[in-house]
C-alpha cells in the first residue's frame, strides 16, 4: 500500500495522542481489525487498532505513542485480524469491555450499534481516573450508549472488579478487548457467571 498522508494529529489532555489519516481508495474493513504502521522502511511497524467506522471518510488511531506531524507521510499495513465476528443485528444489548488505549478498538462497533438504532448497550471502561478519560465521541454519555467506569487509582477497582456487579441477564452479546490479564480475569467472571463464551468476542 502507498504512503498515507497525515490530516491530522493532537495530544488530548489525557495524554492520548489522535492520529487521522487520508483513506486510500478502496480500503475496506471490519469493526474490531487492525493495522501497522511505521514512518519509514527502517521503522519497526506499530500495531494499531481501527478507531474509525468503516462508513468513515479517514481513519482514525488513538494511542500512547508520540504525535505525527500534520502532512507528513506514514506506510499502512492492509488491515489484519479477523474483527468482531458478532451479529450488529443482534436485538439484546450489547456489553463493552475495554480499559485505556482498548477503546480505539471498542469505539467502530459501538459506532456501528448506534448507527443501527440500537440505544440501551452498555460500555465499561477502566481507566486511572475520570482525568485519564481520552476525548473521544464515544465515552460522551450523549453517545447513545449507557456508560460505566472502573476507576483504578483510588482502590485498585478494575474492569473485572465491576463486572463482577452487573447482572448479565439483559445483555446478548459481549465485546472484550484489553491485556492479557484483563481477558482472563473477565472470561473468569463471565463464565462463574455461567454467560456464555460462544457470546463473547474479541479482536484477535
Amino acid at each position: 500500500m502507498p504512503a498515507v498522508q497525515v490530516t491530522d494529529s493532537k495530544t488530548d489532555t489525557a495524554g492520548y495522542a489522535h492520529l487521522t489519516l487520508a483513506r486510500p481508495g478502496g480500503l475496506t474493513y471490519l469493526p474490531g481489525q487492525y493495522v501497522t504502521i511505521a514512518h519509514d522502511a527502517t521503522e519497526k511497524p506499530k500495531f494499531l487498532a481501527l478507531a474509525s467506522h468503516p462508513a468513515e471518510n479517514t481513519l482514525l488511531f488513538v494511542s500512547r505513542n508520540a504525535p505525527t506531524p500534520v502532512g507528513s507521510k506514514v506506510i499502512l499495513s492492509e488491515p489484519m485480524g479477523k474483527g468482531f465476528t458478532c451479529d450488529f443485528a443482534e436485538d439484546k444489548p450489547f456489553l463493552y469491555l475495554t480499559h485505556g488505549t482498548g477503546i480505539s478498538a471498542i469505539r467502530p462497533a459501538m459506532l456501528e450499534r448506534v448507527q443501527r438504532g440500537f440505544t440501551h448497550d452498555t460500555l465499561l471502561y477502566g481507566i486511572r481516573d475520570a482525568a485519564q478519560t481520552p476525548e473521544l465521541d464515544c465515552l460522551a454519555p450523549s453517545f447513545g450508549v449507557q456508560q460505566l467506569r472502573a476507576y483504578s487509582a483510588a482502590k485498585h477497582w478494575h474492569v473485572q472488579h465491576a463486572l463482577a456487579d452487573i447482572d448479565l441477564s439483559a445483555f446478548g452479546t459481549i465485546i472484550l478487548v484489553g491485556s492479557k490479564e484483563m481477558m482472563e480475569a473477565c472470561r473468569k467472571v463471565l463464565a462463574d457467571k455461567n454467560f456464555a463464551s460462544a457470546r463473547v468476542f474479541s479482536n484477535y
